[in-house]
């Protein structure tokens, strides 16, 4: 994760039971982070699934990548080259470097979930919108005022860069593309995240990694985010057959990927359980972020912030917690709340 040079980032491959190759072309999406978008051939027709951020080196090593592929493997992978651009879902690190792949590949047909198209072709609509929601939530949530200005600041980093780009198909959950993919639809970290099975090999995106537990924000900022719909999709993961490795959009390949399922729906609900602890008396989103986490600065705060909101909400839906000061509800407009067990 720590490499920062093109020159020594390596694509790895990996042979489907379906015939399919798969070229895993690793990306530096933000500063020193590291992502992956995958190549597939099958038959004589090329997709790229994700293109990077278009931040940094993003895009200088997804051409890397694609040399590499040519160079090493034979296979003809220049932009121009390439059928279909798949976006797995709608977060920058994974669509950001679109504009620029489509302007050397203006034959590649885009798609995506259909839950995910507003992100693309209605993305300046979408920040804004999302941003106001964002603003409520933080209010609800008891960030102190002085606050909340960094806060909003952090959530519009770098997103008034992208511009939308037109959107050629989208598809849903079952679905299978170009008798290559099955789309496995599984919203929680994005409304249309989606998982891509390939033969024996399933790519993940960001809903399951081996390391990481991914980022989560209450349903009340995105319809289809949330807890509830998180470890739904956890469960629906979990019945997949017949995938023998899983390949994510960070991270290293699993072989194990039931494992791996099955240890993130288990760290999924005990953090939902420690939350509820902390709810033994009356208190804001806030102040329960401030007792779980060690800290809270930079973007990591908006980030605890909201995955606290997470699952505070899936509590609230469930009737384990209720809002202790109604009163403050019914005077003002999104004023701090106040949660506890019920």
């Amino acid at each position: 994760m720590a490499e920062t040079t093109t020159q020594t980032k390596q694509v790895e491959v990996f042979d489907a039971s379906n015939g399919a190759r798969i070229f895993r072309l690793p990306l530096e999406v933000f500063p020193a982070y590291m992502g992956y978008a995958h190549l597939v051939q099958h038959g004589d027709r090329l997709t790229l699934v994700d293109v990077g951020s278009g931040y940094g080196n993003s895009h200088a090593d997804l051409l890397a990548g694609l040399e590499q592929v040519r160079e090493a493997h034979g296979v003809d992978a220049r932009l121009d080259r390439i059928d279909r651009i798949i976006i797995t879902h709608g977060h920058i690190d994974h669509f950001g470097g679109l504009m620029r792949v489509k302007e050397a590949a203006p034959q590649a047909e885009v798609g995506l979930h259909r839950l995910a198209k507003p992100v693309l072709v209605s993305y300046d609509e979408r920040v804004l919108v999302t941003r106001t929601a964002v603003e409520d939530f933080l209010r609800r949530a008891g960030v102190p005022p002085e606050r909340l200005p960094g806060l909003l600041e952090m959530y519009m980093l770098g997103k008034r860069e992208f511009k939308p780009v037109p959107v050629d198909f989208t598809f849903g959950d079952g679905d299978v593309i170009d008798d290559t993919f099955r789309v496995i639809h599984v919203p929680g970290h994005a409304p249309g995240l989606v998982m891509l099975l390939v033969g024996d090999v399933l790519l993940t995106a960001d809903h399951v990694l081996p390391h990481t537990s991914v980022a989560l924000a209450p349903e009340s900022i995105m319809p289809y985010t949330g807890i509830g719909h998180y470890i739904e999709s956890l469960e629906k993961a979990l019945a997949v057959e017949g995938v023998r490795l899983a390949l994510g959009g960070h991270e290293e390949p699993v072989e194990d990927y039931y494992g791996m399922v099955r240890r993130t729906l288990d760290g999924a609900r005990g953090r939902v359980e420690l939350v509820y602890e902390h709810c033994d008396e009356p208190r804001t989103i806030y102040e329960i972020a401030l007792r779980i986490y060690d800290s809270l600065d930079g973007y990591s705060e908006l980030l605890k912030v909201e995955q606290t909101g997470a699952r505070v909400e899936y509590l609230h839906q469930r009737g384990r917690l209720a809002i202790d000061n109604l009163d403050s509800l019914e005077e003002e407009h999104s004023p701090p709340l106040r949660f506890r067990q019920v």
